[in-house]
């Protein structure tokens, strides 16, 4: 089973869009791993954990086929995690036929994109996810979007096709009071945790995280070398501590890697700089494109 991280960065990016920082120059300069779209992952062959314009790119470059997406699990609404215009892209109107040749793709009616061979999509995530999905407050025509809305609660266990799943509540501030998730998943054998967007971790969420053991863990890093902010994001020192907590408690099946993502700039060294340092302290460095065979 693949797993591969589409996109590594916090939601300023990597180099930040606006930024002359030392960081953001010399991850300009250098290109390649050290530049980072935001965060989002894909596990083979059909499930994504969030949904951004990074993805698309980020996709496309490296070969994962989102038209066959069938299940995307969303941490929650903040716009670099999910971004609900590119599904409600998914818009068709049944009535009209394929278009076929020239003069019929040049026809008004045909104006839209058209996704006649497309998976039916399952979207798991908060009220607020759900309700960025919906239509002038009715939910989605399965006819016109070929969606499913699944809302999720945090510690709540539920399938997801052939995935086993526990939804954590992550220690991070949101807006409208919606929990931003962390998750647990299931599959073929395969045990992962998904926690970005997340401060150290609340009692109940380690409670439940504790109950497994993982083939592969991903963790915040966002603060880099710089301050702690556990009610908001980790930095690279919680990172190391949460390593050691996994590992005493025997959480990490044996060669499991331990990665962190969700990296920003102005805390965070570019990747070439960074990555063989934390390499030692046992962390793997997230990187746009890094796939993992599990």
């Amino acid at each position: 089973m693949k797993f591969t991280f589409l996109g590594t960065a916090a939601s300023e990016q990597y180099p930040a869009v606006f930024c002359r920082c030392e960081n953001c120059e010399r991850a300009r300069a250098a290109g390649g791993r050290n530049a980072r779209v935001c965060s989002s992952a894909h596990l083979a062959p059909d499930c994504m954990i969030d949904f951004n314009h990074g993805s698309v790119f980020r996709a496309q470059e490296f070969g994962v086929p989102l038209a066959e997406t069938r299940h995307a699990l969303i941490t929650h609404s903040h716009g670099d995690h999910f971004v609900p215009g590119l599904i409600r892209c998914r818009r068709m109107n049944p009535a009209v036929s394929l278009p076929v040749g020239l003069e019929a793709r040049k026809s008004p009616e045909c104006v839209g994109v058209r996704f006649w061979d497309a998976p039916m999509l399952h979207v798991y995530g908060s009220a607020q996810v759900c309700e960025a999905l919906r239509s002038e407050g009715q939910d989605p025509d399965v006819q016109v979007l070929k969606l499913k809305l699944r809302r999720v609660e945090p510690f709540e266990a539920f399938e997801a096709g052939d995935m086993r799943c526990v939804a954590l509540r992550a220690n991070h501030m949101t807006s409208k009071d919606e929990p931003a998730l962390n998750y647990i998943i299931q599959r073929g054998g395969r045990t992962i945790l998904y926690a970005l967007d997340t401060g150290w971790f609340l009692d109940e969420t380690w409670q439940r995280i504790s109950a497994f053991q993982y083939d592969l863990v991903v963790v915040d890093g966002t603060f880099g070398l710089g301050r702690e902010a556990p009610k908001e994001h980790m930095n690279l020192s919680l990172a190391e501590r949460a390593l050691s907590l996994f590992q005493k408690q025997g959480l990490l099946k044996p060669g499991a890697p331990f990665c962190v993502s969700h990296l920003c700039p102005h805390w965070t060294p570019p990747h070439d700089e960074i990555a063989p340092a934390m390499a030692q302290k046992g962390i793997t460095v997230a990187y746009d494109g890094l796939s993992l065979e599990l």
